[in-house]
């Protein structure tokens, strides 16, 4: 009688418990709140108190020193040590003769900044990349910009004119303005934002977002670092509100968004638009989940467009160098491009947050472009060969 007694009691308190969690009211009920609900603006205008706390002046100035650089190494006899002083030590820039008033008074503040390229290229790669980059610059003055007298040959720097175009080479064929360029846009732009501004280094859960205390136009320093990645994309955009359709502008990853957005991946410029909006909206909503998913799409997306466009001009050099009679003008220029984008590849960022090809494979296909006489010599095939390994990754 005792056990069946208890079990009467057993079996009542459990109906009892039953009956008390089935009856319950949803007031009673915890809510556990969904993670992901973040809103993000209709284009990147963050205020504080009606003042706007997006600033990346920073990156915008070394944009631009980008492009000055740029516009030297078309010039002749040009002297090394400048060269170097403006990248060093982001001083020494100077207006073309003829510039006017307000493109005086640009140069100056580039020299008056306190910015630097140097320091800023390839700051999370390997620690060979940015002295390589500097090289080029010393050898466009020493080398190329004293021979353009000279008709360029192989092993032989000068000058090659065709009807499409005159171009600077070195001995290898190298149009160094473009290899300059095209290497800045993963060893500076590619880098500072993937490795850098979007890192959880510089926007993780360790870094100060407190507004608490924060008035007018002020920011927190995550909102900052996100701010000056974006910066390095459309910094030079003269409507941030309308970046969603790049213009372009500027010699670095911007101007090759667009044509990437027009071209090979439409929708492309949208989706990484859309992704630094979103993660910023998250940081001022303090949700990390979203933040970090946004940085990763940001990553990973501006990482397709080197891929595009690394593929693109070596295919299209392999291309002109089949011609019958080959336009060694315009296929140098599209294959210096296409090796700056190369260099650029060990700086993009893949889904499990690594490079697309390694700094050893990056360098192994810059000596196959270099062997012997360099671009001289490259065959058709050679040129298509490494851009499927390219495509490969997309």
């Amino acid at each position: 009688m005792k056990i069946y007694y208890n079990s009467i009691k057993l079996l009542v308190a459990s109906m009892l418990i039953a009956t008390n969690f089935s009856c319950s009211s949803d007031d009673d009920q915890e809510v556990i709140p969904v993670p992901n609900q973040v809103t993000a603006p209709d284009t990147y205008t963050f205020e504080r108190l009606g003042e706007t706390t997006v600033s990346f002046t920073g990156q915008t100035t070394r944009l631009e020193m980008a492009a000055s650089l740029f516009n030297k190494l078309n010039d002749e006899n040009v002297n090394s040590a400048s060269l170097l002083q403006m990248f060093d030590d982001g001083t020494g820039f100077t207006a073309d003769s003829g510039a006017s008033a307000e493109e005086i008074t640009s140069v100056e503040a580039l020299n008056n900044s306190g910015k630097k390229l140097a320091n800023k290229t390839a700051a999370y790669g390997d620690a060979s990349v940015q002295p390589k980059i500097a090289g080029f610059l010393s050898e466009y003055a020493n080398d190329v910009s004293t021979s353009f007298v000279v008709d360029a040959s192989p092993g032989v720097a000068g000058t090659y004119v065709t009807s499409s175009r005159t171009v600077r080479v070195n001995g290898k064929g190298m149009e160094l303005n473009q290899v300059f360029a095209k290497s800045l846009i993963g060893a500076l732009v590619m880098d500072q934002v993937a490795y850098g501004y979007l890192s959880s280094v510089k926007i993780g859960d360790d870094v100060d977002n407190d507004t608490s205390a924060l008035g007018a136009g002020e920011y927190t320093t995550m909102e900052h670092h996100f701010d000056e990645g974006f910066g390095y994309v459309y910094g030079q955009e003269s409507d941030v509100t309308t970046a969603s359709s790049p213009q372009g502008n500027g010699i670095l990853f911007n101007k090759y968004l667009k044509k990437v957005n027009e071209s090979e991946e439409p929708g492309l410029a949208t989706e990484i638009y859309d992704a630094f909006k979103l993660g910023r909206a998250a940081i001022v909503a303090s949700n990390p989940i979203v933040r970090d998913e946004q940085a990763e799409i940001v990553k990973t997306k501006m990482s397709r467009v080197i891929l595009h466009k690394a593929a693109h001009y070596l295919r299209g050099a392999a291309e002109a160098k089949a011609e019958v009679e080959v336009d060694y003008s315009d296929y140098f220029h599209g294959l210096s491009e296409g090796y700056g984008f190369i260099l650029s590849l060990q700086f993009t960022y893949d889904s499990d947050g690594l490079n697309y090809f390694s700094h050893s494979e990056v360098e192994a296909m810059l000596a196959a472009l270099e062997t012997g006489n360099g671009f001289w010599d490259r065959t058709p095939s050679e040129l298509n060969e490494m851009a499927a390994q390219i495509e490969a990754k997309l």
